[in-house]
């Protein structure tokens, strides 16, 4: 399957920076911005990241969902995210990227898959990738 476009949980200090690097590399990227402070829709907006107006309309225009936020939101953001693929009937690749303890890794990868979707657990080491090859993604099937 080829990747046409990929969504982003959140835009934040992180996501952002990863965003710009797909984007750099002619990869599309979405993120519902809903509830997010000035900062993240600043962020989002500085790299290109196109807005969605719902998580509905995330998993429609998605092929992949890199989650890269607060650790402590991981779940409630699978839990929306899997309500959306319910509701547009989509399914897709989730891959968590937080760092976030094995009981809740295996806890999502449980919400993600009994929806029908893909997951994998992910991990980046380092910073954010501000220069070019300075950043590591670690995913695990």
């Amino acid at each position: 399957m080829a990747l046409k476009t990929v969504g982003l949980l959140s835009p934040g200090e992180m996501g952002h920076v990863v965003a710009k690097v797909l984007i750099d590399q002619g990869m599309p990227v979405v993120s519902c911005l809903e509830n997010r402070s000035e900062l993240t829709q600043s962020l989002a907006k500085q790299v290109g990241i196109h807005k969605v107006e719902s998580y509905n309309q995330l998993v429609i225009e998605s092929d992949i969902i890199l989650s890269i936020l607060v650790p402590a939101e991981a779940k409630k953001v699978a839990e929306k995210v899997v309500l959306a693929t319910n509701t547009t009937d989509n399914q897709l690749i989730y891959v968590d990227c937080n760092a976030i303890a094995p009981n809740t890794t295996k806890s999502i990868n449980q919400i993600i898959t009994e929806a029908g979707n893909q997951f994998i657990d992910a991990g980046i080491i380092g910073p954010p990738p501000r220069e070019k090859n300075v950043h590591t993604f670690l995913c695990f099937g």
